[in-house]
Formats: structure tokens, sequence, C-alpha cells
């Protein structure tokens, strides 16, 4: 057993599916969702894929492959990118650091090793060595309208990063990485330690009042704060512009894989579908793959979607065609039930600009 699963369940941690690296929920996920918009909520997020790029041509190699700036990154500084193939399509969404003498990429968990192999084919001339770094680090993550003061209380020094900031700081002793990230629609902070002092850190951050939060209340955050995730609403069959991604795409860059396609699309101002957000009538919520119609026409996909407690309505993530996407556009499921097409979020963070968020509608 780990030692953050042993302290998961030392703290009230429900692990509901067999094998689960993260528990489900601390009794009451409802308790973990308000504290996550009312103070702050510490969530173990170690499972991410994480990968370290060293060499002389690391930044200009990655300015080439991925959808964002690389080149234009200095040390402390990040941002989210994507990677794509030559049509266009998403391979994956990433979120890079600029750590000074590395760049760092973090991912879904397992992601990273398809980004790794990807990325690793081009390389033919360059000095850029990709290192998986997912077994030996941990992240310890701070989301809620406390997290700068926890942060700043525990680093005993003032935490003031723009969104994916980052900087070296001195954790009880031990080097750390404290990354600014928000996955709830709240200020969030990442901490990154080494696998042996996650532990450490996080009972540290219960200590200074954080509540601990399982995947269920995560789950409930992202789909109010309208995040889409890769593997669930976004796949390889769709471009980033069409998958609520277009934060990750600098068009003023210049070439990278799939730029064309994407310039092409831009410019025309017509992607082929939207990611937006759907109400839907009724407390059932829909199964991924849903589809929505529109005049006896599919025109749409439920990807993911809960019934909000906070809103008391059953809210989905969606994919529309074009012409489908603007709010009050009426759809219907195969059941006969109506849903409406609404701008994210869904939930709007109370201490986090909109700006930041990755949404569209």
């Amino acid at each position: 057993m780990s030692a953050l699963r042993g302290l998961a369940e030392e703290l009230g941690g429900q692990f509901e599916a067999a094998g689960g690296s993260r528990p489900d929920h601390y009794g009451d996920a409802d308790a973990e969702v308000s504290a996550a918009r009312s103070s702050a909520i510490v969530v173990d997020r170690s499972d991410r894929g994480k990968l370290t790029f060293t060499g002389e041509d690391r930044a200009s190699f990655l300015h080439g492959m991925l959808t964002n700036t690389v080149q234009g990154l200095v040390e402390g500084s990040g941002n989210h990118t994507a990677l794509t193939d030559a049509k266009g399509n998403t391979q994956a969404d990433l979120w890079l650091y600029h750590w000074g003498d590395r760049l760092i990429a973090e991912t879904e968990p397992g992601l990273h090793t398809k980004v790794a192999t990807f990325l690793d084919r081009y390389i033919i001339g360059d000095d850029v060595t990709i290192s998986d770094e997912s077994e030996q680090t941990a992240i310890i993550s701070l989301q809620g309208p406390d997290a700068n003061k926890i942060a700043s209380d525990l680093l005993d020094a003032p935490v003031d990063l723009e969104m994916y900031g980052n900087v070296s700081a001195d954790l009880a002793g031990k080097p750390a990485r404290v990354c600014r990230r928000s996955y709830t629609g709240e200020v969030g902070y990442d901490l990154w330690v080494a696998k042996d002092q996650a532990a450490q850190v996080f009972r540290s951050l219960v200590e200074a009042g954080a509540t601990p939060a399982g995947e269920r209340a995560i789950e409930v955050l992202r789909i109010e704060s309208g995040w889409p995730k890769y593997g669930v609403d976004v796949n390889d069959r769709v471009v980033p512009l069409e998958a609520g991604l277009a934060d990750t795409v600098d068009f003023a860059k210049g070439c990278f894989i799939g730029q064309e396609v994407l310039a092409k699309m831009q410019n025309l101002g017509k992607p082929r579908r939207y990611f937006v957000g759907t109400v839907v009538e009724g407390v059932d919520v829909p199964d991924p793959e849903t589809d929505l119609e529109s005049g006896g026409k599919v025109v749409g996909l439920i990807k993911s979607g809960l019934q909000s407690n906070t809103l008391g309505q059953t809210i989905c993530l969606t994919s529309v065609r074009r012409g489908f996407e603007s709010p009050g556009t009426r759809l219907t499921l195969p059941d006969g039930r109506a849903c409406e097409v609404v701008t994210l979020p869904f939930v709007p963070g109370k201490s986090l600009n909109t700006n930041d968020l990755n949404v569209s509608a």
C-alpha cells in the first residue's frame, strides 16, 4: 500500500473502484464540492503523466511540435498546449511549464506515454531528451478561495503567480515546485514534490484547513466549470478549436504539426463542431455519446454529464454541429427529453477570473 493510499484511508477515503489509485470520496462528496467553492480542498493528483524535456534544442523542438508557444516562455511561466497530427486532430492536451534548465509537461493519467512516443519519432538531429518522471514525482493540489493563503503559509512566502506560473520553493527543508493551476474554476496551486514527501505535504495541507477531496467531487467541479477532459470529452478525431481547447493554439507562433488545418479553420471561422454546455430536462443523466437531435436529424453528442446539486439541474458537456451552438438552442434526446444549449461555465468560480477559464460557446 502506498503512503498516500494509507493516509487517504486514515482520513476516511472510500475506494469504490477495485485497484483505484485515488479515493472516490471522503464520506461526503457534496461537502467536498462545497469546500472547493467556499474554502479549499486538497487533492492527490500524483497519477498525472509527467514528462521532462532537457537538451539544448528542447524549446525549439517543442515549439515546432506543439500548438502553443514554447520559445516565448521564460523561466517560471507556462501554458496550456496541445499536440495535433498532420490533419489537426488532437492527440493530447498538455500543461507546459518552464523550469529553467528543463521543460515539464503534465498530461492526463497514462497519456504521457503516447505523447513521448509521438514526439520521439520527430527527434532526428535535435539535442532533446524526453524523460518520464511520472513515478518519481507526486502532485498535491490545493483548490479554492483559501488556496493562496494556505499555500503561502505552508511555504512561509507569498505565492503570487499568473495562471501556469511556477516557482521553486523550500517545503519542510525539501525542494518543491509550486505551479498555478486550476481545474475547478477556483484559484488553485499544484505542489510538485518527490514521491516520498507526498503524504507529509498532503497531511500538512489538511492540518492547515484544506478539506481532502476525491474523484467524485473533482468530476463535479470539472463539469460545472466547463473543462473538457481528454479521453472523455475530447478524442483524436476532433481539432482543438472544436473541442473547447482554443486556448491551446497560438496562431502567431509559426509552423507546427497540423498548423495549416487549424489556421484555415480559424481564418474561415468555421469549425465543424462546437463544445458547449447543455441543460437537460429531468434528473436522469444521459449516457456519454448519446445523440442529440434537431428536426429529426442528429446534430450533437453528449460527452459527459451529471446531476448538479449546486444548480439543481442535469448538466452535460456536449459537442454540437455548427449552427447549433448558440445559447438558447433547443435540442432533443432520443427519449424525447428536451435540452438547451447554455454558456459555459455552468458555475462561475468566485475567486478566478472567467478569462482564465478554458471555456467556449
